[in-house]
Order: structure tokens, then C-alpha cells, then sequence
């Protein structure tokens, strides 16, 4: 999936013109990364039906840091935030990407 991205954006920076790839001013916006609640960083994962511990590996925090998060004592910033933010408006990222494998038993 992510190769799907990344070929879209090599084709808005460097569209071809006659099969020759060349450069044009284009420019790519970043949405601004949303905060979460400690209600919505709890409700998300267990949307996603994880464990605090599996949780905060995807996140790459400790446990201990995403029960502070959950409790409202800290809040979330950067990376993590940013990944939440993906997870929370497309939760099948996390199979896409290959960070969890889906299993039925």
C-alpha cells in the first residue's frame, strides 16, 4: 500500500511529459496532526480490540507510558500521535503495512 503512495507522489513531483520524466513546481500539504483525548487513545485501541502491551509496541512506547496516556496524567506527541492518527482513520493500516497479521481462531 504504501508503494501506491509513494509512486503517486514521485508522479506529482516528476510527472512525465512525451515518456520523459521532468520536474514542475508542485506542493504537497501535511494535514496538522490532531490531538486525542485520553477517552479516544483508549476507545482506539480497544476499537482495535489490543492489549495495552501490543498497543504501545505498534505505538513504540512502554506499557507504562500508554497507561499514562490512557489515565489523561500524559499526552501523546510526534510519531506516536501521528500514528494514531493513522490507525484511527484507517485501521486496516496496520495489516496493510504488515505491522500486525490477522488471524482467526
Amino acid at each position: 500500500m504504501v508503494s501506491i503512495y509513494k509512486e503517486a507522489v514521485r508522479d506529482a513531483l516528476y510527472p512525465k511529459k512525451n515518456g520523459v520524466v521532468s520536474k514542475r513546481n508542485t506542493s504537497l500539504s501535511v494535514t496538522p496532526i490532531k490531538k486525542m483525548s485520553a477517552e479516544e487513545i483508549k476507545t482506539l485501541r480497544k476499537s482495535l480490540r489490543l492489549s495495552i502491551a501490543v498497543f504501545s509496541s505498534l505505538v513504540g512506547v512502554s506499557s507504562k507510558t500508554l497507561e499514562a496516556w490512557e489515565a489523561g496524567t500524559n499526552t501523546p506527541s510526534g510519531p506516536s500521535l501521528r500514528l494514531m492518527n493513522m490507525m484511527r482513520s484507517n485501521p486496516d493500516f496496520l495489516i496493510d503495512m504488515g505491522l500486525i497479521k490477522e488471524s482467526f481462531r
